[in-house]
């Protein structure tokens, strides 16, 4: 039998108002995954947090190799060989990839620390999980995905005997899934111990030997997987039997061309791309990891520039100099990273929600309270967002309920364009029917959709078309009678 590297011990921790875990025991052998699951608000992200050193428990013990320990900080975790990747990143955007992967354990060479030296080594890492990508880049120039990719880089740097993964494929797409999974095994087959947390279940099936179930802060149960499919996981994540929704997708007739860009371009970025989004319909951009999709949809956004071609809406060529400017012309953006361009994590729930819509509700200088609560808390129910209250700060709240409340407060605004990036990033399973029939009704109110996500059935089961961009062209167009998963793939690196 392998021996236990990891006990999580009768863990108690409440906030104000809240028992976010209650009682919870948990535990990890040498060369095992382990999974960990939930919907959003189970507990997970506080459990991880505990085991990190970033949140101290109210009660219970954890061991390692048997030694109890108290992990008060994050490098007391490192020192114990214990690594987080973490779901929300906490990278510095100014320094380079390779002084992220190394920061605060830089080596030094003959004459100190030495850049060629940093590269050389982070160029050996990315190359571990089959990825291209420069490690003198400032990681504030990446795309969200090629982030996560130097998040998981840095963990893997401080060569961890535990291995914590929450989420680490939220924003990858098949083909990196792939990648990373494999290097797991290795991991695995080499004697570390991995815990993983992932809302994608076919993920959990494939890579864990046993699977803990987390529900509203008490552990439901900890089962082999080798026992389990993931409809009966499901029933244990909700506590009651699953049964898939409608399709996605609902059939509707679209409107006039809402949305176009014609040639647009950016030097050294993306070139001649051209697309429509019509009134009721939704379209997708499909691509792997650098195909530059991210920057498209920020340059129709108004968040970075264009150097040709031009931007219309409803059939006006328009100037867009800012995000000020994309709203005002009624296109709403739901970025993938809530915590930086999301939400305002100080605010309340309310007030988030309501930022998009402060001209409608605001009379000299007041604001109209009752009906932004109503207009919220209509919003609350529809997503079915966990909280205690509007008056909730964001902070509190777990990353997939976070997520609802970006959706939301674009939902709220009456704009006829929407561009959404990733919606169901980090969302479990039950969450995002919600937000992908929530979608499908603003289409159905007639609103323009421009979607992006990192999975492509999702993306198949969703739109009326989808574009494929690599390298910064388009490369393939399909409308919904022409998807395959196979011919969009083929277009990829085309």
């Amino acid at each position: 039998m392998s021996a236990l590297l990891l006990e999580v011990e009768s863990i108690r921790k409440t906030y104000p108002g809240v028992i976010a875990l209650s009682d919870v025991t948990f535990d990890l052998k040498a060369g095992e995954v382990h999974a960990l699951v939930g919907e959003n608000g189970a507990g997970k992200s506080t459990l991880l947090s505990v085991m990190n050193g970033l949140v101290a428990p109210d009660s219970g013990e954890i061991r390692i190799d048997g030694q109890r320990v108290v992990l008060n900080d994050p490098t007391v975790a490192l020192a114990n060989r214990l690594a987080l990747v973490h779901q929300e990143l906490v990278l510095c955007p100014n320094l380079s990839v390779a002084e992220n992967i190394f920061l605060g354990r830089e080596p030094a060479g003959r004459l100190g620390r030495t850049r060629a030296m940093l590269n050389r080594m982070a160029k050996d890492l990315l190359d571990e999980i089959h990825v291209s990508l420069d490690p003198s880049r400032a990681v504030g120039e990446l795309s969200l995905n090629e982030q996560q990719i130097v998040e998981i880089c840095r963990a893997l740097a401080s060569r961890p005997r535990v291995l914590v993964f929450d989420e680490p494929t939220a924003s990858l797409n098949d083909d990196q899934v792939g990648h990373l999974l494999a290097i797991i095994r290795k991991l695995k087959a080499n004697g570390l111990g991995i815990v993983y947390v992932s809302h994608r279940l076919s993920e959990v099936m494939q890579i864990s030997d046993r699977v803990t179930v987390l529900r509203d802060g008490h552990v439901v149960a900890t089962r082999d997987i080798a026992g389990l499919n993931e409809a009966a996981l499901v029933a244990l994540m909700v506590g009651r039997e699953h049964k898939p929704g409608q399709s996605a997708y609902k059939e509707r007739r679209c409107g006039d061309v809402a949305l176009e860009a014609k040639g647009i371009g950016k030097a050294r970025v993306f070139d001649d791309i051209s697309l429509q989004v019509r009134a009721g319909e939704i379209v997708g951009i499909a691509g792997l990891l650098g195909c530059q999709r991210e920057s498209v949809v920020r340059a129709i956004f108004g968040a970075t520039s264009i150097d040709r071609g031009e931007i219309r809406v409803h059939g006006h060529k328009v100037q867009l100099r800012s995000p000020r400017d994309a709203i005002a012309f009624g296109i709403g953006f739901m970025p993938a990273d809530r915590k930086r361009e999301g939400l305002v994590l100080p605010m309340s729930v309310g007030d988030n929600i309501g930022m998009t819509i402060l001209r409608r509700l605001g009379r000299l200088g007041f604001m109209k309270r009752r009906q932004r609560n109503a207009t919220a808390n209509g919003l609350v129910r529809t997503l079915a967002i966990k909280i205690n209250g509007l008056s909730q700060v964001a902070s509190q709240l777990s990353g997939g309920n976070q997520q609802k409340i970006v959706i939301g407060k674009w939902i709220a605004r009456s704009g006829d364009i929407v561009i959404a990036e990733d919606p169901t990033r980090g969302v479990d399973v039950g969450a995002k029917f919600e937000i992908w029939r929530a979608i499908q009704d603003l289409a159905e109110e007639g609103k323009a959709i421009l979607l992006l996500t990192t999975e492509l059935q999702e993306m198949m089961d969703a739109c009326d078309r989808i574009l494929v961009m690599s390298r910064g062209r388009v490369t393939g167009h399909f409308h919904r009678k022409d998807f395959s998963a196979e011919a969009i793939a083929h277009c990829f690196v085309a």
